[in-house]
């Protein structure tokens, strides 16, 4: 399966871009996601961040089905 996945912020500067598409096994959690995205990009471990699906924050138990559209958002700041 795959699906886009969106880069914000700190996070998008670590990966090196703003999206990309995702290939993965099926059924894949969020946290099995968030395991593989920190494999992928190590220094994210160091960084605070929320996975949405389908621009609903998700909880590490819930599946992700396709078509999906993740995006990784670190804390936003207001002013």
């Amino acid at each position: 399966m795959s699906f886009q996945v969106k880069y914000f912020g700190m996070l998008a500067e670590i990966a090196g871009l703003s999206d990309e598409v995702w290939n993965a096994a099926g059924g894949l959690t969020v946290g099995q996601f968030r395991e593989q995205i920190l494999d992928k990009y190590p220094a994210m471990r160091e960084k605070k961040f929320k996975i949405a699906v389908n621009q609903r924050i998700s909880e590490d138990f819930l599946l992700i089905e396709t078509p999906a559209e993740i995006a990784l958002l670190p804390p936003f700041a207001g002013g």
